[in-house]
């Protein structure tokens, strides 16, 4: 498999566990020790991250815009996509991401993520706005 292939299959691998909400789906994409960085959560463990992202939201789907590989090395990459779901018991909301993942050597799994998306509709979202 190609470097190009298993990295969008890894990003393919990710939006389905986002979907499904099966947390170890999800974990098994990531090293043990990876990290999860989003604007509202900060910095913490990926499994905690992700436990309670599942746990506060339904009806999850994505729509795959684009992925983006690091060139040089190919430990980097990026998922470029939209985020409907409902958090807690509110509407369908829609928030437009892209989540930066560093790759562990073998290009199996992620070493970490960082999320970046507008926070205004999320706060709202949570009643933190």
């Amino acid at each position: 498999m190609s470097d190009k292939d298993r990295i969008d299959h890894l990003a393919r691998q990710y939006l389905q566990a986002i979907e499904s909400g099966d947390i170890s789906q999800m974990l098994s994409l990531f090293s043990n020790d990876a990290t999860a960085t989003s604007p509202i959560s900060g910095k913490q463990q990926a499994r905690d991250f992700y436990t309670h992202v599942m746990k506060i939201t339904k009806d999850r789907s994505t729509v795959h815009k684009n992925t983006f590989a690091d060139t040089s090395s190919a430990l980097q990459m990026a998922v470029h996509f939209d985020y409907t779901r409902i958090i807690h018991d509110g509407h369908p909301e829609t928030i437009e991401c892209v989540d930066l993942f560093e790759l562990t050597e073998d290009q199996s799994r992620f070493k970490s993520v960082t999320i970046i998306y507008d926070t205004a509709p999320v706060l709202v979202d949570i009643d933190e706005a």
